[in-house]
C-alpha cells in the first residue's frame, strides 16, 4: 500500500451526518474589558480567546472570528501583522497615528477603521489608548490559507471618522422604525465591498441603536455576533435565555442560531438625549452567510 492510500479514511454514515461540536455559550467578556482599561495594563493585545472551549488549535472567539482589545500606553507603539483577510478596528479611547504601507493615518476616539489583513502595521499612541478589533483569523487558520495583499486584497484601508459617524447616527436616531424592521442599524461598507453590503467580504460591521422604551424583537440568524457596548443607557440583551445588562466597552458573544433581543428601559421624565440611546458596535461573520445564502434570519 502506498503512503497516499494509507492516508485514506472511510467514515460510516452515522458519523458523517452527525458530526458533533462543542456548544458555544453566550457570555460577557467583563474581565478582559476591565484589564484593557486598567491603569497598570502594559501595551499589548488582550484576546477574547475561547479556543479551549471551541477545541481549535488557534486563538478564536467564535469558529470564524477573533476579537481583541488593544492597549497602547502613551508614547508607545504596538506592531502587528495579522493573518486575516481584513481587520475591523474601533478606537475606544485616545488618539495616535497608524503607519502601514509607507503611509500614516491619524486616528482618535470614536473612529473606526477597516484594513486589509496580512500587512505590517504600527500603532503609535499620542495619549493612553484602548482600541477594539475583530478579524477572521480563525477562518483562515481553519482553511490553512494566507491573506491576499496589495491589489488582490479584498478591501482597501478605510477610515470611518467619528464626525461622519455622528452625522449618520443622528439620522438613524430620528428615523421611524416600522414594526417589521429588526432594529435601528447603520451598516458600514467600503468602496470595494459596497456591492456586497458588508464591511469585509466575510464580516459585517454595524452600529446598533436602541431608543428608550424600544425593543428589538427576539430574533435569530446563522451568523455569530460580537456585540461591543459603546453607550449602555439602560439596555440589556437576552441571549439564549440568559440576560446580560449592557456595560460600556464590554463585549457580548451571541452564538450562531441563538435567539436574542435588545431592549432599553423607558425614560421616566424629560426629553430624550443621546445619553439615553443605547449604542453598540456589532460584528458578525454574516458576510459568509449572505454570500452563501445561509443567513437564516427569522423572528423568534
Amino acid at each position: 500500500m502506498s503512503i497516499h492510500a494509507d492516508r485514506a479514511r472511510y467514515v460510516p454514515v452515522e458519523r458523517g451526518f452527525n458530526i458533533a461540536r462543542t456548544a458555544i455559550e453566550p457570555q460577557a467578556f467583563v474581565a478582559e474589558a476591565a484589564r484593557a482599561f486598567a491603569a497598570d495594563t502594559p501595551t499589548g493585545f488582550i484576546a477574547l480567546d475561547l479556543s479551549l472551549a471551541l477545541g481549535s488549535g488557534h486563538a478564536a472567539t467564535t469558529p470564524f472570528m477573533l476579537a481583541r482589545y488593544a492597549r497602547i500606553r502613551r508614547g508607545e507603539r504596538l506592531a502587528c501583522t495579522l493573518a486575516a483577510s481584513g481587520e475591523i478596528w474601533a478606537v475606544l479611547r485616545g488618539r495616535g497615528t497608524l503607519e502601514r504601507d509607507g503611509q500614516a493615518l491619524a486616528w482618535g476616539e470614536g473612529d473606526m477603521l477597516a484594513l486589509p489583513g496580512g500587512v505590517a502595521s504600527t500603532w503609535l499612541a499620542e495619549e493612553d489608548a484602548v482600541l477594539w478589533l475583530a478579524t477572521d483569523e480563525p477562518a483562515l487558520a481553519f482553511l490553512g490559507v494566507r491573506p491576499e495583499i496589495g491589489e488582490r486584497a479584498p478591501i482597501e484601508a478605510t477610515h470611518y471618522r467619528a464626525e461622519d459617524i455622528a452625522r449618520e447616527l443622528r439620522t438613524l436616531y430620528e428615523r421611524p422604525m416600522a414594526p417589521d424592521t429588526p432594529g435601528r442599524a447603520l451598516f458600514m461598507a467600503s468602496a470595494r465591498t459596497e456591492r456586497l453590503g458588508t464591511c469585509l467580504p466575510a464580516m459585517t460591521l454595524t452600529l446598533n441603536a436602541v431608543r428608550p422604551g424600544e425593543e428589538q424583537r427576539p430574533h435569530r440568524h446563522n451568523a455569530a455576533a460580537l456585540v461591543l457596548s459603546l453607550r449602555e443607557a439602560h439596555c440589556a440583551s437576552t441571549i439564549g435565555g440568559r440576560t446580560f445588562p449592557w456595560t460600556r466597552h464590554v463585549t457580548l458573544l451571541t452564538p450562531a442560531g441563538a435567539a436574542h433581543d435588545h431592549r432599553n428601559a423607558p425614560k421616566v421624565d424629560g426629553a430624550v438625549g443621546d445619553d439615553d440611546i443605547a449604542l453598540s458596535l456589532i460584528v458578525q461573520d454574516g458576510g459568509l452567510h449572505y454570500y452563501g445564502r445561509t443567513m437564516g434570519f427569522s423572528f423568534a
